[in-house]
């Protein structure tokens, strides 16, 4: 009979007694826009992408080799009640309210304090670089008389870290799960990337030189 495998995710403190669950909560997350907190955000929703291409060779029933085929992709869709007098993009701290007014990109910092605060440098902190309006929605519904806004928003790059160093290496922090440095793959140009030295895990020096 094959073991039951067990995760070792904890629910937890060491002592049987006191022991509590420890879930992600939106609760946790703020939102900030040069520097200023975005509220009323009724959903925020990430996506990352890339294409892969599949390598295929005469004879061979199956694929040979699958890589990238395309740099990675990040949009965002915000949706926000329209709060305080501010429309979505005046509550991003821009000097406007249409789309196709905005000449100059902006980055918006999500920090997500699953694993302490800013102060103990527990916090993993997401930065979206140079951020524009992809699309701007505004619906008027009458059940509740609430005025909302929705928005797309196209990323140039993305890079997150935790005191100052790539989430992955300080797996633990606050009592999260750790898989130890036996239990994950550790490469050290996926973290570079992972913390925004890089644009991309295939963007550092030597790769044409590596290659041929």
């Amino acid at each position: 009979m094959a073991s039951y495998p067990y995760t070792g995710t904890l629910f937890d403190s060491e002592a049987v007694t006191g022991a509590k669950t420890r879930t992600g909560l939106s609760t946790q997350i703020v939102v900030y826009v040069n520097n200023q907190p975005v509220g009323a955000i009724q959903t925020f929703q990430e996506r990352q992408q890339r294409a892969i291409k599949r390598i295929y060779e005469v004879g061979t029933d199956g694929t040979v080799e699958a890589v990238p085929q395309s740099p990675a992709t990040v949009e965002l869709t915000v949706n926000r009640i329209v709060f305080d007098g501010l429309s979505l993009p005046e509550s991003m701290a821009r000097g406007f309210r249409n789309i196709h007014s905005q000449r100059i990109p902006f980055d918006i910092v999500v920090i997500d304090r699953f694993t302490g605060t800013e102060e103990d440098g527990g916090s993993i902190v997401t930065t979206y670089h140079n951020c524009w309006f992809g699309s701007l929605g505004r619906s008027y519904t009458v059940n509740d008389y609430t005025i909302t806004e929705d928005a797309s928003i196209t990323v140039e790059s993305i890079s997150t870290e935790r005191n100052g160093a790539p989430v992955a290496s300080s797996q633990g922090v606050g009592g999260g799960r750790d898989l130890g440095s036996e239990g994950r793959q550790i490469d050290a140009v996926e973290q570079a990337a992972d913390y925004g030295t890089y644009r991309g895990s295939l963007d550092f020096p030597g790769l044409i030189k590596a290659a041929f």
